[in-house]
C-alpha cells in the first residue's frame, strides 16, 4: 500500500476574463469590501481558478515529486534533485501524470484535502476531460483510503471552531514539525510569485507544505489515527501482506548453493569428456553430492564463503 502525502497550489483566474454575467453574480449584494475579497478570491474555487503545482511525498522511500504548471508550455519537462523530481508542463499534462501515481489501495493523506485538495483535483480534471482514477473526498468518517490530518484534529467537526482554530503551520508548530512559512512568505505568496513567472519557487514551496504534512502524519499516525477502525484495519493488511511477501522469499543454503554448483561442474566435465571420448559419462548425481558434503564434514574442510548479494 502506498501512502502518499499531497498538496495542491492554486491561483486564481484573473477577474477581468471571467464573463460579465459570472462577475455580476460573485458580488452581488456583497458590501464593498466583500466583493474586493470575492474578486481576490479565485484561487479557492476550481471554478474560478487552476492548479499551478501538485506536490507528492511517498511515505515509505521519501520520494518526492513536484508537479507543476507553466503557461504557453506544451510538452512536460522533467528535472530529478537527488530524490525530488520536478514535471512542469500545462495543468492538464501535470493532472494526467499526477493520477498516474495511485494504486487502487493507495492511502490519500492531506491536511484539509476532503474540503479542498481532493474535490479541487477531481474538477479541475474533469474540466480538462481527465478521468480521475478514484475518488478523493469519499466515506467522511474514516481515514483510509482518504486521511484528512484536519479531521483528525478537529475529530471529524466536532469541537468547537473558534477554541480549535488551527491551520497547517499551527498544527505542525504544536507538534514540534518545522513549516514552509515564514516572514512574508505563506499560501498568500502564490499568486504574487505566479504572474511573475517563479513557477519553479512555487513547486520548491509546495513540496515544503507536503514535506511537513507528511512529518505531522508520523505524529498522528501512532496516537490518533490509529483509534479509526479503517485506518487499523487497512495498516494491519499491509503489515500482513509484507510478513506474507518476506516469508515467501526462499534464501538458498550454502549447502544447496554447493550442490548446485558440483552439479553444474560435473555437468559441464561430462560433457567435455563425451566429446573427447565419444562415449556418455555420467554426471555426478545427488546421491554423490551428499556423499561428498558428508566427507567434508567429516574431514573438518571448511566450506567456500559465500560472497553476499550472489
Amino acid at each position: 500500500m502506498k501512502k502518499l502525502v499531497i498538496d495542491i497550489e492554486t491561483v486564481g483566474l484573473p477577474w477581468e476574463e471571467l464573463d460579465p454575467y459570472v462577475r455580476e453574480y460573485l458580488i452581488k449584494g456583497l458590501s464593498d469590501g466583500d466583493a474586493e475579497e470575492a474578486r481576490r478570491a479565485g484561487g479557492l474555487s476550481p471554478f474560478r481558478g487552476k492548479i499551478v503545482a501538485i506536490g507528492v511525498i511517498n511515505i515509505d522511500d521519501g520520494r518526492s515529486c513536484a508537479l507543476y504548471e507553466v503557461p504557453g508550455q506544451t510538452e512536460l519537462q522533467t528535472e530529478r534533485a537527488g530524490t525530488r523530481t520536478f514535471i512542469s508542463g500545462s495543468e492538464k499534462q501535470i493532472l494526467e501524470r499526477f493520477w498516474t501515481f495511485f494504486d487502487s489501495n493507495s492511502r490519500f493523506i492531506t491536511f484539509n484535502g476532503r474540503q479542498f485538495d481532493g474535490p479541487f483535483l477531481m474538477i479541475r480534471s474533469a474540466i480538462h476531460g481527465v478521468v480521475p482514477k478514484r475518488d478523493l473526498v469519499g466515506y467522511r468518517y474514516g481515514f483510509h483510503p482518504n486521511c484528512d490530518l484536519r479531521e483528525a484534529l478537529n475529530f471529524f467537526g466536532t469541537t468547537n471552531s473558534r477554541q480549535f482554530k488551527f491551520n497547517l503551520d499551527l498544527a505542525c508548530k504544536t507538534f514540534g514539525v518545522a513549516t514552509s512559512k515564514s516572514e512574508g512568505v505563506d499560501g498568500r505568496s502564490v499568486e504574487t510569485w505566479y504572474r511573475a513567472g517563479r513557477h519553479r519557487e512555487i513547486a520548491e514551496y509546495c513540496l515544503e507544505d507536503v514535506r511537513a504534512t507528511a512529518e505531522l502524519y508520523e505524529k498522528l499516525a501512532p496516537t490518533l489515527l490509529i483509534f479509526n477502525k479503517e485506518f487499523r484495519d487497512a495498516d494491519e493488511r499491509d503489515a500482513r501482506g509484507r510478513r506474507e511477501e518476506s516469508a515467501a522469499v526462499v534464501v538458498p543454503s550454502s549447502e544447496s548453493l554447493f550442490s548446485e554448483s558440483v552439479e553444474q561442474s560435473s555437468a559441464l566435465l561430462a560433457s567435455s569428456l563425451e566429446a573427447m571420448n565419444g562415449e556418455p559419462v555420467e554426471a555426478v548425481s545427488q546421491k554423490h553430492h551428499a556423499a561428498i558434503l558428508e566427507k567434508l564434514v567429516q574431514s573438518g574442510e571448511p566450506e567456500d564463503e559465500i560472497p553476499p548479494g550472489v
